[in-house]
Formats: C-alpha cells, structure tokens, sequence
C-alpha cells in the first residue's frame, strides 16, 4: 500500500463519520488495507457531493468545472504538467490519496468521469422522462461507485462488476424514494414523468 494514502485515512475516516455512520461501522469488518482505500474512494465522493451542494448558488458551473479539473490531475501521467497544472494535487490530501488508489488498484477513469456526469445532471436540473432514464442517472451517481469499490477490493469477475453496478443503483432508488420531500424542498424532482402522468400529476415539475 503506497505511504501517500496513510496521511488521509484519519480525514478520510472523519468525513465517513460524520456523514454516514452505516458505512463507518461496516467499512471495519474490511481487512486494513481494503479499508484504508475503501474511505479514500468514500471520501472523494463525499466531496463531489458537497462540491456541488454547497456551493453559493448559481457557482454550480464552476464547481463542476473545478471538479473536471480534479479529475484531470488525478488521472494525469507522471510529468504530463498540462494535465496537473490547473490543480495542486500534491498540497490536496484527499485528492492525492485518491490518485493513489486509483493508480494502484487501476480504477478507470471512465467510472469517476461518469460519476461527474450525473453531477452535471443535477447542476442542470434535469427531469427523468422515464425510469430508464432515471437508471441511468443512478448508474451515473451510485453505479460507478459501486465499480469502484470492486476495484479497490480485487473483484474483476464480469458478474460481480454487474452485480455491484445494480447494488448500487438499488440503493440511490431507494435514497430517492426516501428523499422525495426534501428533493423537492432543495428544487429536485428524480420522480420519473411517465409515473407522474399515470396517477395525474404530469405537471408537478412545474411547480418547482
């Protein structure tokens, strides 16, 4: 395990704290070194997030791009000074712990990158015409951590990465089922407009 994640963990292990005592308790049955990369993974989601919901209003398209930034360093190769130059990565405990995660466990970009996709979603206020739409929004936002975490722990099996994927969809399905008041409160609508027509309200998004 690489000594740039170890500055991190107890961060890490904060944030996981304070935001979701579920994971915080379940993440200890992990072995160490599983785990330690487990709360960096977590960690950086956590921070997209709240890049995104705490940001002054209308900064939204900045956050984002901040974020795209991010990323872009995170993934840049050694001595690629174009890739790293928008970003000081090296002064960025979290996102230096995370680079070496990926790194290490060969996490693609293609999952983070998607990840940054549904956030863009959000950032634009998108509805859902159908639940097929809405799948994917929770591909974007919960899949790919799901892909992510079965990088960190060795799982590579087709079926597994499948199984995973849909784990994690199922759970943003039900944080929106949980969430629809206080969605609908922060001006976010996720109910699928196909449903919304079917028991009468097909103009609820426009009451937001």
């Amino acid at each position: 395990m690489s000594s740039q994640i170890d500055p991190a963990v107890a961060e890490c292990n904060a944030i996981i704290a304070a935001n979701s005592k579920s994971f915080h308790l379940a993440s200890r049955l992990l072995p160490e070194d599983v785990r330690q990369r487990a709360v960096v993974i977590y960690a950086w989601c956590r921070r997209v997030d709240d890049a995104i919901d705490e940001c002054p209003p209308g900064t939204e398209q900045e956050a984002l791009a901040r974020l795209h930034d991010e990323l872009n360093a995170v993934y840049a190769e050694p001595g690629d000074s174009q890739g790293e130059s928008q970003v000081d990565i090296d002064h960025d405990v979290i996102l230096r712990a995370f680079r070496s995660v990926v790194r290490e466990r060969r996490i693609p970009r293609q999952y983070p990158a998607d990840l940054l996709e549904g956030m863009r979603w959000d950032v634009e206020g998108r509805r859902y015409r159908t639940i097929e739409t809405l799948y994917h929004y929770c591909y974007c936002v919960a899949g790919t951590v799901g892909l992510m975490m079965s990088h960190v722990m060795g799982v590579r099996r087709e079926s597994a990465l499948r199984n995973a994927t849909h784990l994690g969809m199922a759970m943003q399905l039900t944080n929106i089922c949980r969430d629809v008041v206080e969605d609908w409160q922060r001006g976010r609508l996720y109910l699928p407009e196909s449903w919304l027509a079917e028991v009468g309200e097909p103009d609820l998004a426009e009451r937001l």
